[in-house]
């Protein structure tokens, strides 16, 4: 039966190795291939407990006829905590941690030059003006967020460490499916 745990754990890798492949050459927007990774990670997971569910519950009621015939209660005990693994104890973490863009610096920076330029229009020409000054203060915003934000390298290793993470939860979550099945492989 451990056999039967490892393929699903070696098609898991198959299926986190073609992620990590999309995440690396992919050229979409950030927030985008968050969604799409996660909702993918999800899926995967959810087939798989799915998938390994039914082959459990098809090994048993084949090979181990007598356990279900002697141990009738346990058995419906087994598939009720089996079937409630396989709804509901997926856990994927929300993308929403990796998606959250700190922006309040670069505001103030922008806030601030536009601030600044105003004031400083006023003293030297006697006279505000606004359009200079809210260009430079939206240079200044995009300038720094340019300069000083997080690059799409550090955002892209941010989402492989995601994704090795969901595998985890999804192993463990196969491990926790075999491990409810054991009594009736003895």
């Amino acid at each position: 039966m451990e056999a039967i745990l490892e393929s699903y754990k070696d098609r898991l890798d198959e299926e986190i190795s073609k992620r990590k492949s999309e995440i690396i050459g992919s050229e979409s927007r950030f927030d985008i291939l968050v969604e799409k990774v996660r909702d993918d990670l999800s899926d995967i997971g959810k087939r798989l407990l799915a998938d390994f569910y039914d082959e459990l519950v098809k090994y048993v009621e084949e090979n181990k006829k007598n356990f279900i015939e002697n141990n009738k209660d346990k058995w419906e005990e087994i598939l009720e905590r089996a079937n409630s693994l396989k709804e509901y104890g997926l856990y994927v973490a929300p993308v929403e941690l990796l998606k959250e863009e700190n922006n309040t610096i670069p505001i103030l920076v922008g806030v601030g030059t536009f601030t600044t330029t105003s004031i400083v229009s006023k003293l030297i020409f006697k006279k505000f003006k606004f359009i200079s000054s809210a260009l430079v203060g939206v240079a200044a915003y995009f300038g720094y967020s340019h300069l000083f934000g997080e690059d799409k390298g550090k955002k892209r290793e941010m989402l492989l460490e995601y994704v090795n993470d969901a595998q985890d939860w999804i192993e463990t979550a196969l491990d926790n499916m075999y491990k409810i099945f054991q009594d009736a492989f003895v």
